[in-house]
């Protein structure tokens, strides 16, 4: 950017610096240089030319990586020293990472996204910084259910840590990536991005409790939707007993989830409620108000199975208080349609059907195919205890829809089973029979049947 000074008789052009890396990054070349009484000629040899060189100091043209590393061998200085200013030192960018980590333990995962984006965005920034940034990222698009991007993040980090050859971020990389995939509902790519992530732990020789219990937990997770209960349940507690007693909140608090989950699916409703009561406190803790959502709606649906309707409807506002104050739209529709369902095995049809608009609303803005499908279901279902048999069967014929095209067997069964009793309760015993028996194929289709 130029000033034009006036002056008398004539016009004077100065430079105006605007305190960008390359004005900085020339001034401290132009010094050393000085200082160590080289000429442009010294400093340039045959890589470039000393005009090029000149151009660099006056803050006028960006040098490559490779060629700013000639320039501080030949000056004998760190290429970081070059590097450094208010923005950009090595200190600045530790910070910055530090506290995106710090964010992201406290649930605040768009502000840990905005500092992570920002510091790789850096065009000098060296190659492990820019990994453990994108790990960062990575880590926070999973938080904000953004699995596709996460996953391109992820693999751009390790291509680079596979040329580098740093074994703990390796791990903690092919961990992420699970995680990625999973959110995709990808859970055989993520079982074998899991696998990577212990084999790497491994062959390593690392000792990282913390992080061997989180990959066993993680793994832990394809037994779940495989629909192996059981065999989750081994390995949660395996995850356990592998970190000790020095597991992180996080890591315990997921464990804790993925235990209520699979205990429930073995209908072991009150241990369920007990590890999905601890994994909520600690998700308290750690101010993570999406997870906490998450379990709140978790615990309402087992209570709802326990027939316990009252209890439920109390957690699923909490939940969909909690996520409306945060601006969360993905899961919202789940704990929007779970309180419509509360109201509905409470006979208060009005409110249910009330409700039931709301998170069909709620279910178009979101991402997640399911929740637009669970809100169906319970449509409905409502549909039909008000008189509406013909809404009601547009509503079961939609949710079946979307359950094909996500590919989704079990959500599938589900839908069928209660389209089978609403078409048994008008009489359409033919019909009835026929979703009965897609409910039950689909649920051998199902991961683990």
């Amino acid at each position: 950017m130029a000033v034009t000074v006036k002056r008398p008789g004539k016009k004077v052009t100065r430079r105006k610096t605007t305190g960008r890396i390359p004005d900085q990054m020339g001034a401290r070349i132009r010094r050393v240089r000085l200082d160590l009484g080289l000429s442009l000629a010294d400093v340039a040899g045959k890589d470039f030319s000393r005009a090029f060189l000149n151009q660099v100091e006056l803050g006028r043209s960006r040098p490559s990586m490779k060629t700013l590393q000639v320039i501080a061998e030949r000056l004998r200085r760190p290429i970081e020293y070059f590097l450094q200013d208010p923005t950009n030192s090595l200190t600045a960018l530790e910070l910055t990472l530090a506290e995106a980590g710090t964010r992201l333990r406290q649930g605040d995962a768009e502000r840990a996204r905005a500092l992570a984006s920002e510091l790789i965005s850096h065009t000098f920034v060296s190659p492990d910084i820019r990994a453990r940034g994108q790990l960062l990222l990575g880590e926070a698009l999973i938080r904000l259910g953004d699995g596709e991007q996460a996953e391109k993040t992820l693999a751009a980090a390790i291509e680079l840590g596979d040329s580098a050859g740093w074994p703990l971020l390796m791990v903690e990389l092919y961990d992420r990536m699970g995680s990625a995939l999973y959110l995709q509902r990808r859970p055989n790519d993520a079982g074998r991005s899991w696998d990577r992530a212990l084999s790497a732990y491994e062959d390593a020789e690392l000792e990282d409790p913390v992080l061997k219990a989180r990959i066993l937990g993680h793994r832990a997770n394809i037994h779940y939707v495989a629909g192996q209960p059981q065999e989750a349940v081994r390995g949660y507690e395996a995850a356990i007993e592998a970190a000790g007693h020095v597991l992180d909140m996080q890591g315990l608090g997921g464990i804790y989830e993925g235990l209520a989950l699979s205990l429930r699916k073995m209908g072991q409703y009150g241990r369920a409620l007990d590890y999905a009561q601890r994994s909520l406190r600690l998700f308290q803790t750690l101010h993570d108000v999406r997870m906490s959502a998450q379990l709140r709606n978790n615990m309402a649906e087992i209570l709802l199975e326990q027939g316990r309707p009252e209890d439920a409807k109390r957690l699923f506002l909490e939940g969909a208080d909690e996520l409306s104050r945060v601006g969360d739209k993905e899961l919202l529709p789940h704990l929007l349609a779970g309180v419509a369902e509360a109201d509905l095995e409470l006979g208060a049809v009005e409110e249910a059907e009330t409700g039931i608009a709301i998170a069909l609303e709620a279910a178009e803005v979101s991402k997640d195919p399911l929740a637009r499908l669970e809100a169906l279901r319970i449509a409905g279902r409502i549909s039909h205890r008000r008189g509406q048999p013909a809404l009601a069967r547009a509503h079961f014929e939609a949710a079946l829809k979307v359950a094909d095209e996500v590919g989704s067997p079990a959500s599938k069964s589900r839908v069928s089973y209660d389209y089978a009793r609403l078409l048994e309760a008008d009489g359409d015993r033919s019909q009835a029979i026929r979703r009965y028996r897609e409910a039950y194929e689909s649920r051998l289709r199902a991961p683990g049947a």
